[in-house]
């Protein structure tokens, strides 16, 4: 009883483990044949040909199994003339003998050649396919605006990008071929048992449902079980990665032993399912050999029945005995089909979303060129997707060319909404945004950019040499350029000290790096670009006081005669700006200079008098 309650728990553990694992499954709700219609239309139909081809090579391979059944009955009725009665001399039934051998050989030679030529075939259309759809996919994600990446996980965009046009493919070309020619085994498969007896063959027709339900029947669950097992491997992998990145938090905090049983827990549940697999799977083969076994028997019985009462040869036995098998193998793979389909189609749809997913951000036609760098925001209003809070309402302000403009305000205030909608990562709800008087609404977003550029408060740092970081910005930057834009970001120096200089490999996020010349890093790929408008957001606000001191005079530098918007909280930052705006809630509720702002009631006060008590 003990023993029972015990793998009872076991069982009841295991089903809640799944059902967290599963409980954001996918179901599909498309239509099968316009999906069908529009993968063959836009993805194979060109392909039409070699996939026509390999499928008529696939039809012609799958007939060999019937052949060498064939070719046994023959060889046991007429060269063996087993069970006949009749005594037969090797010299007598060496034709015979000979044409069987000639018929083996023959049959395998053309399986090794039409399965060579299948593999090419179909190998070249998959091929075909993954790139074309991974290339759609990946100028879709360029062009998609900001705010997708913002609602997205990054492992589920790589998941289509990579493993679903993966499975895609597979079901296009190998998988699509292959149920195609299990349907045309069965099929031929009967048609040949018929004509050779169809009493036996009604025999084995009666257990293809049996087994059919069979299968229908258990594979989902295995496939639940696979699902969930592919998740919680996920899962362990990107645990892993984020504590493996952030081993020296983990040390720091002697957590070492709480990770170490964390991870064991999550292979314990793995272990788990893994187990249930293995069950699941014992017991459909079992299944399915006891019907094979049964059904065999009872073919085997009936057979030798039949052959004593002379309505049967021993071959026809034989050849019986060697098809079941292969008849039960189709039943198989379409069983598997009809429990895999469904989940075939969430894949392709959730792929077709993400090519259909709207760009939002529609180019322009206007082209920006030289510019002075005047920015004016006019009544803008802006909705955040999926929000019901404006980010920014009825903003306007104005900026003049060389100007240096602080923005202030408490955490989503709609200071880094601004950036947004300059940059043209977004358009406004309402209003407009103006560079030089072009309505960006008109621009194309990269002549915007090429005009204006970021430097973020995080700068990111790509592995790969200091020179690959700094060209990122523009291509085809002499060197003369680069060096002159890492002098104008005061990091030239630094890198001559570097062993091999500029093409010094900085590592993965620039690991190699400190937090300033990361940050002079960022700006030296931004100045490369000759950018008029500059935008600077808070980015020594992470840095220590003395490293903060000289970026700060490092940008002012830089800011002589472009226009710059900084977003800040530090009031040396603010001090040294033309003009102040503090936002917040979305809306401008101070703006002056410095001396204007310190001694009016408001945040910027208050800040002043925080960071003067320090």
């Amino acid at each position: 009883m003990t023993g029972y309650a015990t793998r009872r728990a076991q069982r009841a553990r295991a089903e809640r483990l799944m059902d967290d694992l599963l409980k954001d499954s996918e179901n599909y709700d498309g239509k099968i044949g316009k999906d069908l219609s529009r993968l063959w239309h836009d993805y194979l139909r060109e392909y039409r040909a070699p996939i026509l081809w390999s499928l008529v090579i696939t039809l012609i391979w799958s007939t060999h199994g019937y052949i060498f059944a064939l070719a046994t009955q023959f060889l046991v009725d007429d060269v063996i003339k087993l069970g006949t009665g009749i005594p037969v001399t090797l010299e007598e039934q060496l034709p015979g003998f000979y044409l069987w051998a000639a018929i083996v050989l023959g049959t395998w030679t053309g399986v090794v050649v039409t399965q060579w030529a299948r593999s090419r075939l179909i190998l070249g259309v998959g091929q075909a396919l993954i790139y074309k759809l991974r290339t759609e996919l990946h100028e879709k994600l360029q062009a998609l605006h900001i705010g997708y990446f913002e609602r997205q996980e990054t492992g589920k965009i790589m998941s289509r990008v990579l493993e679903d046009v993966w499975v895609i493919r597979d079901w296009s070309t190998t998988h699509a071929v292959n149920v195609l020619a299990a349907v045309f085994q069965l099929l031929v498969g009967v048609g040949i048992a018929l004509w050779v007896n169809w009493g036996l063959t009604l025999l084995v027709l009666a257990s293809l449902p049996l087994y059919f339900w069979a299968f229908v029947r258990i594979q989902p669950v295995i496939r639940r079980l696979s699902i969930a097992m592919r998740r919680l491997n996920a899962g362990m992998y990107a645990r892993s990665q984020e504590r493996i990145a952030a081993v020296s938090l983990v040390k720091a905090f002697d957590q070492e032993r709480r990770e170490t049983l964390d991870f064991r827990q999550r292979m314990n549940n793995f272990v788990r399912l893994a187990m249930r697999v293995i069950n699941y799977q014992g017991g459909m083969v079992a299944l399915a050999g006891a019907i094979t076994a049964v059904t065999t028997g009872v073919v085997i019985y009936m057979g030798f029945s039949w052959v004593q009462a002379g309505r049967l040869t021993v071959g026809e036995v034989v050849f019986f005995m060697n098809v079941m098998p292969r008849l039960f193998m189709q039943i198989n793979t379409l069983s598997s089909v009809y429990v895999q389909i469904q989940s075939v189609f969430v894949i392709i749809k959730r792929v077709f979303n993400l090519l259909d997913e709207p760009v939002d951000v529609t180019p322009g036609h206007t082209e920006l060129s030289k510019i002075d760098g005047r920015v004016l925001f006019e009544n803008v209003t802006f909705f955040y997707p999926g929000q019901t809070d404006s980010s920014l309402r009825d903003v306007s302000f104005e900026i003049q060319p060389g100007q240096k403009v602080a923005l202030m305000g408490p955490s989503g205030a709609g200071k880094s909404t601004v950036f947004n909608l300059i940059l043209r990562f977004y358009d406004p709800y309402r209003g407009a945004v103006y560079i030089d008087g072009i309505n960006l609404v008109n621009a194309d977003p990269g002549s915007v950019r090429r005009h204006a550029v970021m430097v973020q408060q995080e700068p990111v740092v790509f592995s790969g040499t200091i020179a690959e970081n700094i060209v990122y910005g523009r291509d085809g930057a002499r060197p003369s350029e680069i060096m002159e834009a890492s002098r104008q970001a005061e990091l030239h120096d630094f890198i001559m000290t570097l062993p091999v200089k500029y093409e010094t490999e900085v590592g993965q996020n620039g690991i190699s790096l400190s937090g300033g010349q990361k940050q002079r890093l960022a700006l030296a790929t931004a100045l490369l670009t000759k950018p008029e408008i500059l935008l600077l957001d808070d980015t020594t606000s992470a840095l220590d006081a003395e490293t903060e001191a000289r970026i700060r005079a490092t940008l002012n530098r830089v800011q002589e005669g472009r226009t710059s918007i900084i977003i800040t909280q530090r009031i040396a930052t603010a001090r040294g700006c033309d003009r102040i705006i503090v936002l917040d809630r979305g809306r401008i509720v101070q703006e002056g200079t410095h001396a204007d702002l310190k001694d009016r009631e408001g945040f910027y006060r208050r800040v002043f008098l925080q960071q003067e008590s320090l």
